[in-house]
């Protein structure tokens, strides 16, 4: 009753308009109780994330989640080895992550309903279930929103690309791609932060100059939209970069020491890791590595084994780096596919798309280390009886963390009133 007496016309009238869209007032005095305890925990921990997105879904029982009492038909080719931590068994391929997994924690059991690539990666990279009539932002276009950054670099930058984007936020946060990916010993240019053979500083601004003069003209003429915003942003942003050594050191990998070099193996995974982490380093607040390769319907152990030797150096070697530098404390690593895979091993050797059960790493950013959150059945065919994690619960903690609250309003672009992650949970156990 004092919640009703206490209601402002603001929040009648949002109930009337979430009535229409199938919601209660106890839903909306759910959430608004959900958004003042939100905002009660909303001081940041970390103020940079390195997300590793296994994109294809990585094989949950092939990989941390193993199952040593399934039936033999689910178990596979692999052996298991033991890590650091009492009764916590990996795949034999993951030595390095063995030796150094009382520096993370698992996370596991994680469910959804999306059984295909794009729906499974919305669902991960917006913490909402994906929908037709509406594109939500990714988490590192509302970090870009929310965060200031350098002027000199982008608040969000995908190594080497991504599909993720800033849905109705438009493309002025969407993220920089750098495109390529460093090779140990070759320059590294990335296109937008090098200048070209025969241009200069000089003619740079020389036509820095002269489009500002146009875009003076243009905007009095034009009506302002999200095209107009994202060109503006876009046009400033490189010519930040390009006038910046800064900009330029942030992206040159080759200026680390030999020691810091030498923990990175020359496969493209790792050193995506080791240019993510150089770039947070130097102040890009939300910087995400795709890692493709993952989706073996056909010969899952021999796609597997070929992949986990670099995801194994690159998640403990950028651990480290980060650790070294003294910004694992502020910064949270994230490692995640879309999905997991069929406990079922199909007639091509393969693990087909499994959304009913997935894990998550994570580390840094005020997280306890050596934690298991979640659990799967026996079999790993399911979350056990104690567990119900959803995309919604990962994506609201990464916001959390960052000091963002997950229940922030915007508009879309049609002017509909909608939260980031509505539904989703601040997993607090972790910070404990």
């Amino acid at each position: 009753m004092n919640q009703c007496q206490n209601m402002t016309r603001r929040s009648a009238l949002q109930v009337g308009l979430l009535g229409g869209l199938g919601l209660t007032l106890h839903d909306f005095l759910k959430l608004s109780a959900a958004r003042a305890e939100s905002n009660e925990k909303s001081k940041a921990k970390a103020d940079a994330v390195l997300f590793l997105n296994l994109a294809g879904g990585v094989s949950h029982l092939d990989t941390l989640d193993r199952k040593p009492d399934a039936p033999a038909d689910t178990q596979g080719e692999f052996k298991s080895i033991q890590t650091c931590l009492p009764g916590h068994q990996v795949c034999e391929y993951l030595p390095k992550y063995a030796a150094a997994a009382d520096q993370f924690t698992l996370i596991r059991g994680i469910s959804h309903s999306a059984g295909a690539h794009p729906q499974g990666q919305s669902w991960i990279s917006t913490g909402n279930r994906p929908v037709p009539a509406l594109i939500y932002p990714s988490l590192g276009s509302v970090v870009t929103k929310e965060i200031s950054s350098k002027p000199d670099l982008p608040g969000y930058v995908a190594i080497p690309k991504t599909e993720w984007n800033a849905g109705y936020m438009g493309d002025a946060y969407a993220p920089f791609k750098t495109n390529t990916v460093p090779r140990p010993g070759q320059p590294f240019q990335v296109r937008g932060i090098s200048l070209p053979d025969g241009l200069t500083i000089e003619k740079v601004n020389q036509r820095q100059e002269l489009l500002t003069k146009l875009d003076r003209r243009f905007k009095t003429e034009t009506t302002e939209s999200q095209l107009l915003e994202a060109l503006d942003k876009f046009g400033s942003q490189a010519y930040n970069m390009i006038t910046s050594k800064r900009a330029r050191a942030a992206f040159d990998v080759e200026q680390e020491s030999s020691q810091l070099r030498n923990m990175f193996t020359p496969d493209e995974f790792s050193q995506s890791v080791f240019l993510g982490c150089r770039l947070i380093e130097f102040g890009v607040p939300f910087v995400t590595v795709t890692y493709q390769g993952w989706d073996t319907h056909t010969e899952n152990f021999a796609g597997h084994r070929r992949l986990l030797p670099a995801l194994d150096n690159g998640i403990t070697a950028g651990l480290e780096m980060l650790k070294q530098k003294g910004l694992l404390e502020r910064t949270l690593i994230v490692i995640m596919g879309e999905f997991g895979r069929t406990p079922k091993i199909n007639v091509n050797a393969g693990r087909d798309h499994y959304p009913r059960v997935n894990w998550c790493l994570m580390a840094g950013g005020g997280v306890k280390p050596a934690q298991f959150i979640g659990g799967t059945t026996k079999a790993g065919d399911a979350p056990d009886d104690k567990t119900n994690i959803k995309p919604d619960d990962i994506a609201a903690t990464i916001y959390h963390t960052l000091g963002i609250d997950p229940l922030t309003e915007y508009y879309t672009n049609t002017g509909r009133p909608t939260m980031l992650v509505p539904h989703g949970r601040i997993m607090g156990e972790l910070f404990a």
